[in-house]
């Protein structure tokens, strides 16, 4: 078995980071394609039956799934036009990315990080998830102590106007008040990505997410539906 991705990614990441323009990109667009895209569209092929297993309405085309090489300056004061990073983010079709729930795995210069979240504030959709708490504590402080076990860390900004209902166990305190909600994988080594098989153990880490994938886009849903 190879490995999917190879260190030599690491380098062209680099040259892109100290040559952030667009003549050097198209001069070494070749080198982009092997070395990166291709790769990740590998990686995104190979998860692909986990995630249409999780949800079979999952996002899976590589292009809908892979960061784009160029960014999006419009509203940034730095007009860089080229990505030094890149990430995959596997999430329902058709749902905004802004409101979704997202599987996400990404490779930069410094760090490998991959977990599942709201990619951005959805406060209807947190809503529905603090009146689930309150309903059902012990299946939310089941699911937050498995994550626990299967080494995620659970977090996001804190609502400061958000105050705890009493009676509310505090095993479930700060994940009530919090804006969003990311699982983060810990004590990642980035060097893993670059051996046989890492592709297996993104795909298990990801099956390990899935009831809270199915938790959070259920409040997602009926969010949508306009319950509250």
């Amino acid at each position: 078995m190879k490995p999917i991705f190879k260190p030599d990614m690491l380098e062209f990441m680099t040259n892109i980071r100290f040559n952030n323009n667009k003549s050097f990109f198209l001069e070494h667009k070749d080198e982009y394609e092997k070395k990166v895209k291709q790769p990740y569209y590998r990686l995104i092929e190979a998860l692909t039956p986990t995630m249409l297993k999780i949800d079979s309405g999952m996002e899976v085309r590589p292009y809908r799934v892979l960061s784009r090489i160029y960014r999006d300056t419009r509203f940034t004061r730095d007009k860089s036009p080229l990505r030094d990073h890149h990430w995959i983010a596997f999430r329902h079709t058709g749902e905004p990315r802004e409101k979704a729930v997202v599987f996400w795995f990404e490779i930069r210069l410094e760090s490998v990080n991959w977990g599942l979240g709201f990619w951005g504030e959805n406060k209807k959709a947190m809503e529905l998830l603090r009146r689930r708490m309150i309903a059902k504590p012990d299946e939310i402080i089941g699911l937050l102590n498995q994550l626990d076990k299967d080494n995620f860390a659970v977090g996001g900004s804190i609502n400061s106007r958000v105050e705890v209902p009493n009676g509310l166990p505090e095993a479930l305190h700060k994940f009530y008040r919090l804006k969003e909600v990311y699982a983060t994988k810990r004590n990642i080594k980035p060097e893993s990505v670059f051996e046989p098989g890492f592709e297996d153990v993104l795909a298990a880490d990801f099956n390990a997410l899935a009831p809270l994938y199915h938790l959070l886009r259920g409040c997602y849903v009926l969010s949508e539906q306009q319950i509250l």
